[in-house]
C-alpha cells in the first residue's frame, strides 16, 4: 500500500516537473515568441517613426494580440506584423 502511494506520488511529481517545464520553455530568455504573419500597412514605416504606427497597423488589419515591426527589408522600412506563438 505504503509503495503505491510512493509510486503514485513520485509520478504526480514528474508530471507536474513536465509540465512546469514544457510550457514555459518559449519564454525562457524572457522574450515573447512571435511567428511571422505578413505585412501591415504599407507606408506607416519611415526613418524615425519608430514602431507605434506598424504596431497599430497590424493590430487593426490582423487582431489586437499581433505586434507590428518596422523592419529593413530590399533597402526600404517594412511594417512586418507577428502573432503570438
Amino acid at each position: 500500500m505504503a509503495k503505491t502511494f510512493i509510486n503514485t506520488l513520485y509520478l504526480s511529481a514528474l508530471m507536474m516537473f513536465l509540465l512546469v517545464v514544457s510550457s514555459g520553455l518559449p519564454k525562457v530568455n524572457g522574450q515573447p515568441c512571435l511567428v511571422f504573419d505578413g505585412e501591415g500597412a504599407e507606408g506607416v514605416c519611415f526613418e524615425g517613426s519608430g514602431d507605434g504606427p506598424c504596431d497599430a497597423s497590424c493590430k487593426l488589419l490582423k487582431s489586437t494580440v499581433h505586434v507590428g515591426k518596422c523592419e529593413p527589408e530590399d533597402g526600404a522600412l517594412h511594417c512586418h506584423c507577428y502573432k503570438p506563438c
